[in-house]
């Protein structure tokens, strides 16, 4: 019994063997004289891409001083930036900063908590927020005690598609002292105004892309009660510097009120005036400011404005009238 089923399985063995050749044989068309075909197996069936995420842009944040920063004080004895600020003062900045990657423009909270300074030097203010180095800087001159302006930081110089971005707008300068501001009367105060709109925009293939990014100019002027502890104002012959066909186009006029607390002032923006295209807005925002020079000579100010899909950051600051 032992010595047959040894047989059976060399048998079955054999079979096999004799199987195998015989269909390689055939495959390769063995008796026909036939050349060797090989099959290219279809290309496997990919699932279409998922749809590019629209880019979104939130609402900037209320503007801020770093945390634990203390204030330059004006002092009518003292330098200003006419007279020529002494080299090493550090002022804090009040300011919004807003980051920028491949899919959104949102809040730079790190930032804005930590906070950003203008450091005096012999030639003028070296701008230093948080960990970025060297961030370039625009600063409105015009004012003896305040001084308004914007930086930007790119790793990416050419655009958004990529790499971090951050923008921000501040305030800074020789502030009021509390115990010098005005209690009564009023005083009407002009100058300038100034900032960034971004509004999503879409690259030739249709891949989300970062966003348009347009600078913004215009005159600002507004009133303080000091007796009714309120500010108000408005931006107006606002546009956008250069536009899309090199001329300057026109864009939102801006009201504002807030209250005064202290030597700072705190409230709200809201467009009055909405030119026609896409630059357009119907926003409202924030508006953050303090009161320069020792008797609240001037004003400056951090403004936002949001509508859901487009977002604007900027400044403003004037000189009290006679």
């Amino acid at each position: 019994m032992q010595k047959v089923a040894g047989t059976n399985r060399l048998r079955i063995a054999g079979f096999a063997v004799a199987s195998s050749l015989a269909l390689t044989l055939a495959a390769c068309g063995g008796g026909g004289g036939d050349s060797f075909v090989e099959s290219t197996p279809p290309p496997p069936v990919l699932p279409p891409p998922p749809p590019p995420s629209p880019f979104a842009i939130s609402a900037p944040a209320r503007a801020t001083v770093g945390t634990g920063m203390a204030p330059v004080l004006a002092d009518a004895a003292g330098p200003n930036f006419t007279t020529g600020a002494v080299e090493g003062t550090v002022f804090p900045l009040l300011q919004t900063t807003v980051s920028i990657n491949e899919s959104s423009i949102k809040p730079d909270a790190s930032v804005n908590t930590v906070g950003g300074t203008a450091t005096a030097t012999a030639t003028g203010l070296a701008i230093g927020i948080a960990d970025l180095v060297a961030a370039p800087s625009t600063i409105d001159p015009n004012l003896d005690w305040t001084r308004v302006g914007s930086w930007a930081f790119d790793e990416s110089p050419w655009d958004y598609s990529g790499f971090p971005s951050q923008r921000g707008v501040f305030v800074t300068g020789y502030e009021t002292p509390e115990g010098a501001m005005p209690t009564t009367g009023s005083a009407t105060f002009s100058g300038s105004a100034n900032g960034s709109m971004f509004a999503p925009a879409s690259m030739s293939n249709g891949l989300p892309c970062r966003c348009t990014e347009v600078q913004l100019t215009g005159t600002a002027s507004f009133t303080a009660d000091f007796g009714a502890r309120s500010l108000d104002g408005a931006l107006t012959e606002m546009g956008i510097i250069g536009g899309w066909d090199g001329e300057s186009t026109p864009w939102n006029d801006v009201t504002f009120t807030s209250t005064i607390v202290g030597n700072s002032f705190s409230g709200t923006t809201s467009v009055t005036t909405s030119p026609a295209g896409a630059m357009g807005l119907n926003a409202t925002g924030t508006l953050e400011g303090r009161f320069f020079g020792p008797s609240a000579q001037e004003a400056g100010a951090v403004w936002t404005l949001f509508d859901g899909t487009n977002a604007a950051i900027g400044t403003l600051s004037g000189r009290r009238g006679p």
